[in-house]
């Protein structure tokens, strides 16, 4: 139990020992629904984001307010009058420190006014009218187990995860991508500066958190795919039944040191579910994540367009890379499909279907071997996963644009330390991603992003060594 000052009162929080918050929100609905029997109480449907929301009638809210008043000490219990109703709430802890409200894990208990044979509710959104004679038979229906696990989103269909990570401090890998540069060098072609920026390899453990961010937010994801080039996290369990190490050998053919060329053959990774979210290890997870975020339908996948805009003109081998692939990308999808893409996509989670990642390569079978071939990136790339697939789903109808809650962070600014600080303080975005764009890392910036990071994600996950949980 964290105990301390919250707003200048003392509080109690409950610290968390396992860090999934749906599963927490299980437990919440269990804590209270224990608490208030024998009132017999109506369950609504759960919605994400939202409380739970349970209807009690108002002859058991007297009963129902002391046997809540009972629950353990980490608990808050409001009573509001206008419109009447019981709310429940758990104050937690994780790392020794206090979280902001979670809204998902409170439980608010509508009281219905009988009137007739009826029982009438004043809130908005909730139960309007529960005839008294159904009520017992009612509440026994909602109550079912079935409904009850809702709470921990079992999505309509399977839905795996896939990361592309390096560690470019291994000395072994080192050796490969110089003499992959040297090679290329030999036969007159020469990579971008920014292809070959060490910032691109550096490796500050953010996959570490990024996964503690899927266990504490997103349980519901089936699988992790961690996609490597003869690499393993010194923190990772070997084997563990949830991680699926890929190598680049299997999935390339050999080494690639070029994202483009990795994310066109994501799709071909063994046992994928055909729904799953790609992630690069500087995105994580910053509230409880459900699968509607991500997937509007079986077959609809959600994209998020920025606002930035695609340069004009063909790709030349004076755009950065990221540039060159976005336009070669809008060139193919305008050619293709007589449809006008003007801006990029935003570097957050990025939801695919396996079979339009399928219908791509079959259609345009030079392009995509074209990027899966180049060692590091080129001009003539196509950014499948993080661009070119949105668009194209959307073209065919299987993809909706969306807006996300989410921040993107450039580790590079001034204002970096008081970003941080207030991102991990108000924790009130979906996901958010820090990014170090072009130059490495200073060493104060490094630590301000450990320190972040320890804070906002301080359990380690199942999947993490023991003896290297940090």
């Amino acid at each position: 139990m964290w105990t301390g000052l919250r707003l200048g009162r003392p509080r109690q929080a409950w610290n968390l020992e396992d860090d999934d918050l749906h599963a927490e929100r299980q437990r919440a609905l269990d804590a209270v629904l224990t608490a208030v029997v024998p009132a017999a109480c109506i369950l609504a449907p759960p919605v994400a984001r939202h409380p739970w929301r349970l209807a009690v009638r108002d002859q058991d809210a007297s009963a129902v307010l002391q046997s809540l008043s009972q629950l353990p000490a980490h608990w808050e219990i409001r009573e509001e009058r206008h419109p009447r109703r019981i709310t429940a709430r758990p104050r937690l802890a994780a790392g020794g420190r206090p979280l902001p409200q979670i809204p998902d894990l409170e439980v608010v208990l509508d009281v219905l006014r009988h009137d007739g044979g009826q029982y009438l509710g004043d809130a908005v959104g909730t139960f309007a009218r529960v005839d008294a004679e159904d009520w017992d038979a009612q509440s026994m229906r909602s109550l079912h187990t079935e409904g009850r696990l809702l709470s921990a989103p079992a999505p309509s269909m399977p839905i795996d995860l896939v990361y592309t990570w390096v560690d470019g401090a291994d000395p072994r890998w080192r050796e490969r991508r110089d003499a992959a540069l040297r090679a290329q060098g030999s036969a007159g072609a020469r990579a971008h500066d920014s292809a070959v920026d060490e910032s691109r390899y550096l490796d500050s453990e953010e996959l570490r958190y990024s996964l503690r961010s899927v266990h504490r937010y997103a349980s519901w994801v089936r699988r992790i795919h961690l996609v490597t080039d003869g690499q393993l996290p010194h923190w990772l369990v070997p084997g563990h039944p949830l991680i699926n190490v890929v190598d680049h050998q299997t999935l390339l053919g050999g080494s690639r040191f070029n994202s483009h060329a990795i994310e066109s053959a994501l799709h071909r990774i063994p046992g994928l579910a055909e729904h799953y979210l790609y992630l690069n290890d500087d995105v994580f997870f910053g509230r409880i994540a459900y699968p509607e975020d991500f997937f509007a339908a079986p077959g609809i996948s959600r994209f998020f367009p920025s606002d930035l805009p695609i340069d004009p003109g063909p790709a030349t081998g004076e755009d950065l890379p990221l540039m060159a692939a976005a336009k070669n990308g809008r060139d193919l999808i305008s050619a293709r499909f007589d449809l006008e893409v003007r801006t990029k996509l935003r570097h957050t989670v990025h939801p695919q279907q396996r079979a339009v990642a399928e219908q791509i390569e079959a259609e345009h079978p030079a392009e995509v071997a074209a990027t899966r071939s180049a060692l590091f990136r080129s001009a003539t790339d196509l950014s499948l996963a993080s661009s070119l697939h949105h668009w194209y789903a959307y073209a065919l109808r299987r993809a909706v644009p969306a807006q996300p809650n989410y921040l993107y962070v450039n580790l590079a600014s001034p204002q970096v330390g008081q970003t941080l600080d207030a991102l991990e303080s108000l924790r009130r975005y979906d996901t958010f991603c820090l990014n170090q764009e072009q130059a490495p890392a200073s060493a104060a910036t490094r630590h301000e992003l450990s320190t972040h990071l320890r804070r906002y994600l301080p359990t380690p996950a199942p999947w993490e060594r023991p003896e290297q949980r940090s």
